[in-house]
């Protein structure tokens, strides 16, 4: 697979707009808004059900996660894609998210050993709204239901998964259904970043237990 199909670029998920090229030219104090703006009805806050593998892009560095990186002078986006499903209806949609980093772990199955990145999804940033339902309450309906969110990388364990990576996923309030983690074996990858987040196509495979700064594709 190609770095580039599956990176998000900055100005894809800016919400910001470009400033405003005069700054004294904002309306004026005491200005009343604009009646309609203040008539739009709040966004719903629907039941849903996450699902429980989720998939993104880490640009990981030996302190934590950069919320940035570069690919030829081009900038690209640390996120997190969420898949949410409407309860009792057939409504599913999408969000994606800023990460907020928490802090490096380690986890293990009877087979396999990764170092994991454990995120909290209640305290991070929406960046695209698929659904559009109300930003905070979905983030801390995550927070409810998975608590932290902890994804892990290695080496595939598999000779012939490589130089593609396994992936480890599970949550501080557990997967629910009975599902104790989840393992995709050569599901992921992961590219080589240097210290100022300039990355390259080089693939890496960290040795079970370790992770190497790169963006890791997951």
């Amino acid at each position: 697979m190609k770095l580039a199909s599956v990176l998000v670029l900055v100005a894809a998920c800016d919400a910001g707009g470009s400033p405003d090229p005069d700054p004294m030219g904002g309306p004026d104090a005491g200005v009343t808004p604009d009646a309609a703006v203040d008539a739009l009805p709040p966004e719903p806050r629907p039941a849903f059900t996450a699902g429980t593998s989720l998939g993104g892009q880490l640009a990981v560095t030996d302190t934590g996660l950069r919320a940035t990186f570069t690919i030829q002078g081009t900038e690209y986006l640390s996120v997190v894609n969420v898949g949410l499903t409407e309860t009792a209806t057939d409504k599913h949609c999408g969000i994606k998210l800023s990460p907020k980093f928490v802090a490096f772990g380690s986890s293990s199955t009877s087979t396999r050993q990764f170092k994991t990145v454990i995120i909290d999804l209640a305290g991070s940033t929406m960046l695209e709204d698929g659904c559009a339902w109300d930003d905070a309450y979905v983030l801390q309906k995550l927070g409810d239901i998975f608590g932290n969110y902890i994804v892990g990388f290695a080496q595939a364990r598999f000779v012939e998964d490589r130089p593609y990576l396994d992936i480890y996923l599970n949550a501080t309030k557990g997967l629910g259904a009975g599902t104790a983690s989840i393992v995709r074996a050569g599901a992921g990858s992961a590219y080589a970043m240097a210290a100022d987040g300039s990355v390259t196509e080089t693939l890496v495979q960290p040795a079970p237990g370790t992770l190497l700064p790169a963006v890791y594709d997951f």
